[in-house]
């Protein structure tokens, strides 16, 4: 039987976890991520600084659960999944989906911004360990993609590396420093369609330009 004391304890420990990551939260937004130390935490969320350790076990545990929450990759990688031997045009459907949800969801998600400044902009295990996570994530989807592009003179890793370090790229200078990129304001409803309608096209046409090359032979 579940006691009132039992239930209090757990919401306040619930309540203590939500603390001390809005404070990294609040702290990444404010002061960079160079100010995500233990006694700052804990000084921003108005806690003693031992229950980060009580609660997630170290400031490293607490930042790869503060990252986990923000990062839509994971939620993103359930959504896209296909059978073991997908048709060539789901498997277009399903990158463009993919690339345009990212612009989507990294142009309104501040906190996701704060993350990858964060992750380009220093060396750390832990930022490097959710990368590489996200990439075999990646790399499962990829290989389905390798035997259309094979011996089709297109690199389709290449094409999606630039997509979305060109939508990562064109929407933190909007945010950051409110200026274009090659004329595109990501900030704009307008700008924002363009892009979207343009990673279309440009997967659109690397999936014609392999199937005219299979034709040739």
């Amino acid at each position: 039987m579940v006691t009132k004391r039992k239930t209090h304890k757990e919401r306040d420990s619930g309540q203590t976890e939500r603390a001390l990551l809005d404070a990294v939260g609040d702290l990444l937004g404010t002061s960079g991520f160079s100010s995500l130390k233990t006694n700052n935490i804990a000084r921003r969320a108005g806690k003693d600084k031992n229950l980060i350790r009580y609660h997630f076990g170290s400031l490293e545990d607490l930042l790869a659960a503060y990252i986990r929450e923000k990062d839509y990759w994971p939620p993103f990688f359930e959504r896209f999944r296909l059978n073991e031997k997908p048709e060539s045009q789901e498997l277009r459907q399903l990158f463009t989906g993919l690339m345009q949800e990212n612009f989507r969801f990294f142009a309104a998600n501040g906190k996701m911004q704060q993350i990858i400044r964060w992750q380009i902009s220093e060396g750390n295990a832990l930022l490097r360990g959710i990368s590489d996570a996200r990439e075999r994530e990646g790399a499962k989807l990829l290989a389905m993609t390798d035997p259309l592009f094979q011996d089709s003179g297109i690199n389709f890793r290449a094409l999606l590396a630039l997509l979305l370090g060109g939508s990562y790229y064109t929407v933190l200078h909007a945010v950051t420093n409110k200026s274009t990129v090659s004329g595109i304001d990501a900030n704009l409803q307008t700008d924002r369609e363009a892009i979207l309608q343009t990673i279309s096209q440009v997967i659109g046409w690397a999936w014609q330009a392999a199937g005219e090359k299979d034709r040739t032979k």
